[in-house]
């Protein structure tokens, strides 16, 4: 009822694991099970920080599939570093091997769990028709006939004869379904009603898709309704069961390296794994916020113009290969351009200051910006975003121009935005707003040619420019002035995107100017969370579970890893970032998850691997003086006196990314009275899960960090008869037969915060403990 899953998804990346659905290969029957798989995770103890986790497991490597560059392997050339690799636990409590075999959990579009299908294809969940049970599935055709909705099934043996079942109900009229498992199938022949169909199979590997397809090219819009599916042992189907088996992840990383050794003649591969905190890690660091805001909308081009004082040209850095740098022309004679002399938007380090000796001599820059910005003209579907800054009115903010036309963004005599544009007609001219820009301050210009040709300044609406001439074949910009080289800009001009996409959202640019003035500061860790991983991803690698709060910070300069970035929110938070282990990304986990938590799970003393446990009673985490700051902030010194007194200092420096003193003597408060004197504790409870009855193994296999165990039936030596801890992480063994689990703890009562009225968590001077 046991059996580990091991898969590699070969010719994928962890961005593609994170956005797109992959296809995983069944790598299992690779596996050497004697040897075992070991996997860990999580903290070593509460203090700690949460480390990359990691799996490692020996391969037979016999037939040569798993040597890097080997061109007859069916994985070539995908074998290499990080490809990503999934190992999991599947369990069964009745005969039905499949996850989420009827469908059941709520409204349209819920209780499809464990199921995928492919672009074209609708799925929902309705209430009728169904053959059992409250709902089942309905899947809509697109016009194609490649188009499936499947599972994946786990815990096969290979060489095993199995049977797959499904009840399907075709309307009249509509194409037939067919029930596939590998080259198998079954097709349907009634309408109107649910009819079973089975498919016998002989498992090729530990895991099988099995899909239901149209048979034919269907019409788009046809149906079918599908219920109780099962996958059961034997060459017949058995009465639907409707107990689903169940999947638990145990890690999801990527490979390190693919070492091919031998003993003897027998080859082996020993792979190590890491989880995706190695990705977040090994990511460079990141740009400006400012800068990383521009560039998770996929810009056409991104010039920051951030350069260092002595360049002499900007560059782009979009990452497309359109766009080329923006040099430096001279009109007139005199003038300067100073980079990192400019006003900067907040967290950026340099912009260029020109200073013309007059609006006609001075430099200014120009460059080509690619023929996917220049295409985007013709569908009026481009956007551009722009900061400026100066004190001289009447002067050319930036243009852009080439042989279907020229638009130009200037201010008038009066200061304000002027929008210019001429497409082989006579030129259209649009004063907008009614504000003086040229005041020495920053402002954030978007235009939205897409959204009929709107002006927004400083994140607000202020009118509509550019004329009805379709723009096309823009392929230049030229920045400090206007296309001609005249009205030369007085002040700053920098980060500039320009975006050949529609579908950028308006309103996410108009954000950026609270991203360039604010930092986004007192946005909580979770949005902040969210925002820091959409800079490398879609955002889909982060999740929260809690609730939070607490204020945070800015970080508008970022500068350091993603990884490193994350970590210092959850500092913030006195909260536990770590991996997925059943998918890529990472969770963000509330400080509150663990306020006053009820214990998942008992385990008897004599259950336990008594070999490694031990109580420690030590000074290991005590803290009796913590000297506590933040960003622009007071420097306050906190101190337990009475352990100060009875232990000598035990000092600690804290810095928090929060926006208040109150919090930090908050945060710091709450430290002292955690560890000021620690309770002895249980740091250690090893378990060998697989002897365990079926629900206590899946309660083991649940387990994760902050999850609370209480073991009883101690020892009499011990301080008590029983003891509850909570993981913080955990070193497992995974062999034929074995599954040994040994969790690393803490005493759970640091955590309990005083209830109100509450008879455990309101005793006068044990349980009135106010938490951060």
């Amino acid at each position: 009822m046991v059996q580990v899953a091991v898969e590699a998804a070969f010719g994928y990346t962890v961005a593609q694991a994170v956005t797109s659905v992959v296809e995983w290969t069944d790598i299992t029957r690779y596996v050497d099970m004697v040897t075992g798989i070991r996997i860990t995770r999580g903290a070593s103890d509460e203090v700690s920080e949460v480390q990359p986790g990691t799996a490692s497991l020996v391969l037979d490597n016999q037939d040569a599939f798993f040597t890097p560059g080997n061109s007859f392997s069916p994985f070539w050339p995908h074998v290499g570093k990080n490809v990503p690799v999934k190992i999991s636990v599947a369990t069964r409590a009745g005969s039905n091997h499949v996850q989420n075999p009827g469908f059941e959990g709520g409204s349209e579009g819920e209780g499809l769990d464990a199921w995928q299908w492919t672009p074209g294809v609708e799925a929902g969940t309705v209430a009728s028709p169904v053959q059992s049970g409250a709902r089942a599935a309905r899947i809509t055709w697109g016009p194609s006939a490649t188009g499936a909705m499947w599972t994946r099934v786990y815990g096969l043996t290979v060489g095993s004869v199995y049977t797959a079942s499904a009840y399907v109900h075709v309307p009249a009229g509509d194409i037939a379904a067919r029930l596939r498992v590998g080259w198998d199938t079954a097709t349907s022949a009634v309408t109107g009603s649910y009819v079973r169909l089975s498919v016998q199979f002989t498992a090729t590997d530990v895991v099988m898709p099995l899909q239901v397809e149209p048979a034919g090219t269907p019409t788009a819009g046809d149906q079918v309704y599908v219920d109780s599916v099962q996958v059961n042992e034997g060459a017949a189907a058995l009465p639907y069961s409707s107990v689903p088996a169940q999947m638990s992840g145990r890690f999801w990383g990527m490979v390190n390296q693919w070492p091919v050794t031998w003993e003897g003649l027998h080859a082996k591969v020993q792979i190590a794994a890491t989880d995706v905190f190695k990705s977040l890690s090994r990511t460079e660091a990141l740009r400006p916020m400012v800068t990383e805001e521009i560039l998770r909308q996929d810009p056409a081009a991104c010039y920051p113009m951030d350069e260092d004082a002595d360049a002499t040209s900007a560059g782009d850095v979009s990452g497309t290969s359109g766009p080329q740098p923006l040099t430096l022309l001279q009109a007139g004679s005199g003038g300067t351009l100073e980079f990192a002399g400019g006003k900067t938007p907040l967290g950026v380090s340099a912009a260029p200051l020109f200073s013309p000796a007059s609006s006609t001599s001075g430099l200014f820059l120009r460059g080509d910006i690619g023929s996917d910005f220049a295409d985007a003209m013709v569908t009026q579907s481009w956007k551009l975003e722009v900061w400026f800054a100066t004190s001289t009115a009447g002067r050319g903010i930036l243009g852009l121009s080439g042989p279907g036309g020229y638009i130009s963004f200037s201010l008038s005599g009066t200061g304000y935005l002027t929008v210019e544009s001429r497409a082989g007609g006579p030129a259209n001219v649009a004063v907008l707003g009614s504000t003086n820009l040229a005041n020495g301050k920053l402002h954030h210009l978007v235009y939205d040619e897409a959204g009929g040709q709107a002006v927004y300044i400083d994140g607000v609406f202020v009118g509509s420019g550019g004329g009805t001439a379709i723009l096309s074949d823009l392929n230049r910009i030229t920045v400090g002035g206007t296309n001609f080289g005249a009205d030369l800009w007085n002040g700053t001009v920098c980060q500039i995107g320009l975006y050949a996409d529609a579908s950028v959202p308006t309103s996410e640019l108009t954000s950026h100017w609270v991203t360039g003035t604010t930092g986004h500061r007192g946005e909580t860790a979770a949005d902040r969370g969210f925002r820091i991983c959409s800079y490398v991803s879609d955002g889909g690698l982060f999740a929260s579970v809690g609730g939070f709060t607490t204020g945070i910070a800015e970080q508008a300069a970022l500068g350091k890893t993603p990884l490193e970035h994350l970590r210092d929110l959850a500092n913030a938070e006195a909260a536990k970032l770590y991996a997925r282990r059943d998918d890529a990304g990472v969770i963000l986990q509330s400080r509150t998850v663990r306020y006053n938590p009820v214990p998942s799970l008992t385990l008897e003393y004599a259950d336990l691997e008594t070999g490694d446990v031990h109580m420690a009673d030590d000074d290991q985490k005590l803290i009796n003086t913590i000297e506590a700051t933040r960003p622009g902030g007071a420097t306050q010194r906190f101190m337990d006196r009475t352990s100060r007194a009875a232990n000598g200092p035990y000092e600690q420096s804290i810095e928090l990314l929060v926006t208040s003193d109150a919090v930090v003597t908050d945060a710091a408060n709450w430290k002292l009275y955690r560890y000021a004197d620690p309770e002895p504790e249980l740091r250690e409870v090893p378990i060998e899960a697989y002897s365990m009855p079926l629900a206590t193994y899946r309660a083991l296999l649940a387990a994760d960090i902050s999850t609370v165990l209480t073991v009883t039936g101690l020892p009499p030596q011990a301080p008590a008869p029983s003891a509850t801890v909570t993981v913080e992480g955990y070193a497992e063994t995974l062999q034929q037969g074995r599954h040994l689990i040994a969790f690393h703890t803490s005493s759970t009562v640091t955590d309990t915060v005083w209830v109100l009225d509450d008879p455990v968590y309101s005793v006068l001077g044990q349980s009135t403990r106010l938490a951060y």
